[in-house]
Formats: C-alpha cells, structure tokens, sequence
C-alpha cells in the first residue's frame, strides 16, 4: 500500500467531492486507524491505564488539546485521525465522532453520552448510494458549547461559542452563539441570558462564593 496512493484517497474524502467510499485500500487504511481506537477503548482505570489514553490520544487525533478527556468507549470512522480539540474538552461515554471530514472542536466543548457528530453524507439518488458513493462536510463546534446527551450534529454544521444543544436534539443547521436549541429538527428556545449566570435548576441561586470564582 503506498503513502502517497493512501494521501491522494484521503485527500479525496476531505474534499467534499463524491468519492467511491468502497474503495478496499482506503477501507483497509480505515481499518488500522480504527485499530488504534480500539486499543485505547480497551484502556483498564488505572494510573497506568490513564497515561496510555493520553499517549494514544496525542498520537491519533488530528490535533491533541491539553486537558482532553474523551471517556471510553469512542467510535470513529478515522480513528480520531480528522478530529481537532481544543484545550480542556471532556466527553462522556459513547460519543462517536464519523470523521470522515474535519471535525474541529473548540476549547471547553462537553459531550453527553451517545452524542454523535455525524461529517458523512450520501446523495439521494439510490443509484449513486448502491455504488457506495459519499461526501463528506466538515463540521464545527464553538468554544465552551455543551452538546447533551444523544444530540445528533449533521454534516455541514457549525455551533457558535456557549451554545447548548438539548438532550437528544437533531441539529441540521447552523447555531448562533450563546443559545439554547432543542427539538428534532433542532430550534431556538432562547438566548443564554445573564439570569443564567445568577440561578440554575429553575430559580435556584448560584451561591455567591460560586459566582465570584467564575467572574
């Protein structure tokens, strides 16, 4: 299998072009990225078996944070390889990330569980999807957003910065910053307010200590 031959194929997924996704050296170079997941999946919660999660995640993801913490297990089509995280970013058990093109995550993103950020499409013409042609769009997540848990990003998105994606929501277009979206197709519930940053858990106040630590 030669570098260059798997470049060129590679370079094609990330185009946004239509490409024969079927193609068996680039599902079988898929397959060694994969690998590499996989292993850091079978991590044990130990000292040791935390040091090893952060060796592997600098050597596989596209670009390696400080202080990123995915927890186990993560599922990737590319094996983290088209995935780029910013400082401080924490995601809960579950997440899978369909790399296929670039997924670029901000600092201070969280993922709930089962959150999956989806950059691989097909046309609608059946014709074209039986012979395995795909495109891919990259997707976008802005500083400190929350994703919930079970959230679907589509292809082609991007999240503005503070942004809060309800439990379970279904985005398959742009989000302003510094708003809450829920719903399938998500929406606007409103804007993150700074009553937000006064109460929480419906009227509830942030203690005061709390409140000068985080100004």
């Amino acid at each position: 299998m030669e570098e260059k031959t798997i470049e060129a194929l590679e370079e094609i997924a990330l185009s946004g072009n239509l490409y024969d996704a079927t193609n068996p050296e680039l599902i079988a170079y898929q397959a060694t990225l994969v690998d590499r997941l996989r292993e850091y999946n079978q991590t044990p919660e130990t000292k040791e078996g935390m040091e090893k999660r952060t060796a592997i995640l600098q050597e596989i993801c596209g670009t390696y944070g400080e202080g990123l913490f995915l927890t186990p297990p993560v599922y990737a089509n590319f094996g983290l390889k088209h995935v780029h995280f910013g400082k401080d970013v924490y995601a809960n058990f579950g997440c899978t990330f369909v790399d296929d093109a670039e997924i670029f995550v901000e600092d201070g993103v969280m993922f709930g569980p089962n959150v999956t950020v989806v950059t691989a499409t097909h046309p609608l013409a059946s014709e074209l999807r039986c012979k395995g042609y795909r495109y891919n769009k990259p997707v976008t997540i802005g500083k400190n957003a929350w994703i919930g848990a079970s959230a679907i990003i589509l292809p082609g998105v991007k999240i503005g910065e503070n942004a809060v994606i309800g439990a379970g929501a279904v985005v398959t277009k742009d989000v302003p910053s510094n708003v809450i979206v829920v719903g399938n197709p998500s929406r606007i519930l409103r804007e993150i307010s700074e009553e937000d940053r006064q109460f929480y858990d419906h009227g509830r106040p942030i203690p005061e200590e709390i409140c000068k630590n985080i100004k």
